[in-house]
């Protein structure tokens, strides 16, 4: 018997940052910078981000954040790591949601639009951005962790070409970054609405439009 599909639940536009703890407990430091910093990160942009500064907010001493991230780089690419691991996550959503090779696609394009839209100053770092023009050398963790994410959204693509419901007559890593494509320019150029949303009324309109996307998008890629 298959499992109830569950219905792609996209970030609430406009929705208030939860309060982070006011106490700093003593063995998850790592953890609450990086928390603090993805805040910043999307509030402030990559320009704001200080690891002095951090500690000032967390109420530790300027120095304590540096025994994690000894500079800035280090925390970019930890915040950039943690968002393929996410990636990757909705991938593995996306796979298990429905038997349909196409229900497994629409899924992923729902995933990575809402990944993308809850993150969108993070998402530009992981595909662009200061840490592929630093000169810094990648860490192995962020490119293992990029390479399970594009390793996730291959198999889903690969699996629909292999079922006969996907275009087979070009590279599977071809096809999936036609898709992939779509998807990202979608949620990229649709951020400023997204968070434009006042009503659930305009918030359901948007919902049928990422719907109809996501429809004319893999209606391209089948056989």
């Amino acid at each position: 018997m298959k499992p109830a599909k569950k219905k792609q639940t996209l970030p609430k536009p406009n929705s208030a940052t939860p309060s982070k703890s006011s106490t700093y407990h003593h063995g998850n430091l790592r953890e609450e910078v990086l928390e603090h910093s993805r805040k910043v990160l999307e509030t402030k942009g990559v320009s704001a981000l200080s690891l002095r500064d951090i500690a000032g907010d967390l109420g530790v001493s300027h120095t304590a954040p540096y025994r994690h991230f000894p500079k800035k780089m280090d925390l970019l690419q930890a915040l950039v790591t943690d968002g393929f691991r996410e990636l990757t996550e909705g991938m593995e959503r996306a796979w298990a949601y429905s038997d349909d090779p196409l229900e497994k696609v629409k899924k992923a394009g729902e995933e990575y639009i809402s990944l993308l839209l809850k993150n969108p100053r993070r998402s530009e770092l992981m595909f662009g951005g200061e840490i592929y023009v630093s000169g810094d050398p990648i860490s192995e963790d962020l490119r293992e962790c990029g390479k399970l994410a594009y390793l996730g959204m291959y198999k889903i693509v690969e699996f629909g070409q292999k079922s006969l419901k996907l275009k087979n007559s070009v590279p599977t890593d071809t096809l999936m970054m036609s898709f992939w494509s779509g998807v990202h320019g979608f949620a990229v150029l649709n951020e400023r609405k997204w968070k434009q949303i006042k009503s659930k009324e305009e918030e359901e309109i948007f919902r049928k439009e990422v719907n109809q996307i996501l429809e004319i998008i893999i209606e391209g890629t089948r056989l």
